[in-house]
């Protein structure tokens, strides 16, 4: 499909002159984080099986992120291919190297005005803080509702289409994917369908929270998936709401899933029965002196509403980042307060330090 896609692509755009502006020149970057557990409430192996919102990350170092991406853009092509490494939490079974990966490898062609079609691996436009790079997370991490209610990356064809009038702007995203979380094609007929309309007011850029912005800027949005997968069926929808003024951002997200049985002489459904879920976020963030970003966000996530069990979990994160004059270079630290519900909640909060380097 990719390669097909590529060569459709090109025929319809036919807006290059020559060959050699067919691609525009790569820019090359690259970035890393580095996670320190300075305190965790409980240490024990046994309870390492990573949770609900809760990493279990024993005290210790790694590298919890590194990306090396090649993109570029112009009147007529954009791409963008990446790969890196994303460290697991803890567990008492992880033990080893994580191997370097594929992350994104798209490639988009405009075809009129303010419209583009993308094609390859790339982000399911659902959920603002899923869709923020992970490189502009004030916490180094999201929230625990984005985590387990919103699709991140999937094989598939995006139809991306930006309207501006005056200081506001309306963008409207609806794609195709496989939705079966692999790279390396599809195991079933059944495809996951999403869509995403963002309304822009203000010159600030709405999938980031840190800087100073003398002027307001607000940004609201809206999406929806359907995933069929192999013996599941998944609906999701949201909003998310920013507003960024001066020194004050505020994020907030508000998401809603069910998943229900799908041809379940194929394989064994995720659920036996159809089951709503339920997470949300508010995060706040203040920056300071232009250098330091002071931010609190609450968010939970409730994987069965019918019934209360330590699936209902909630967490409170606050911290401070020192951001250098060119971003380059991220400091942080925070402490996570996790809280479950249900008899078998354990004491499991989490200091940490970070540090991010870009290049």
């Amino acid at each position: 499909m990719g390669l097909l896609m590529f060569f459709s692509m090109i025929l319809l755009s036919g807006s290059f002159a020559n060959a050699e502006e067919i691609l525009p020149s790569p820019q090359v970057r690259g970035w890393a984080q580095g996670w320190f557990t300075a305190y965790d409430m409980d240490e024990s192996e046994m309870a390492d099986p990573a949770g609900y919102g809760d990493p279990e990350d024993d005290i210790g170092f790694k590298i919890r992120r590194a990306r090396l991406s090649f993109s570029g853009v112009n009147k007529s092509f954009m791409y963008n291919i990446s790969a890196g490494t994303s460290a697991p939490f803890d567990s008492m079974f992880q033990r080893g190297s994580v191997n370097l990966d594929l992350v994104d490898a798209s490639l988009g062609v405009h075809l009129g005005k303010q419209l583009w079609i993308h094609t390859g691996i790339q982000k399911v436009p659902v959920s603002r803080e899923q869709i923020m790079s992970s490189s502009q997370l004030v916490f180094t991490e999201r929230a625990v509702s984005s985590v387990w209610l919103a699709p991140d990356r999937e094989v598939g064809v995006l139809v991306d289409y930006l309207l501006k009038k005056g200081n506001s702007k309306i963008r409207s995203r609806a794609g195709v994917f496989n939705g079966n979380g692999s790279l390396l094609g599809d195991n079933n007929t059944g495809k996951m369908v999403a869509g995403r309309i963002d309304y822009v007011f203000g010159p600030a850029n709405p999938y980031r929270t840190f800087g100073p912005e003398k002027r307001l800027t607000i940004g609201v949005s809206g999406d929806f998936f359907l995933n069929n997968d192999v013996a599941t069926k998944v609906i999701g929808y949201g909003g998310d709401f920013i507003l960024r003024a001066n020194d004050l951002s505020i994020l907030a997200e508000y998401r809603m899933s069910s998943l229900a049985p799908y041809n379940t002489d194929i394989d064994d459904p995720g659920v036996l029965a159809e089951t709503s879920r339920m997470g949300f976020l508010a995060q706040v963030g203040y920056t300071v002196l232009n250098a330091y970003e002071l931010a609190v966000r609450y968010s939970g996530f409730d994987d069965n509403q019918e019934i209360e069990n330590t699936g209902d979990v909630a967490e409170l994160m606050a911290g401070v980042t020192w951001h250098h004059p060119s971003d380059a270079i991220r400091v942080g630290g925070g402490y996570a307060l996790r809280l479950e519900n249900g008899p078998t909640a354990v004491q499991n909060d989490t200091a940490r330090l970070w540090t991010q380097f870009k290049f």
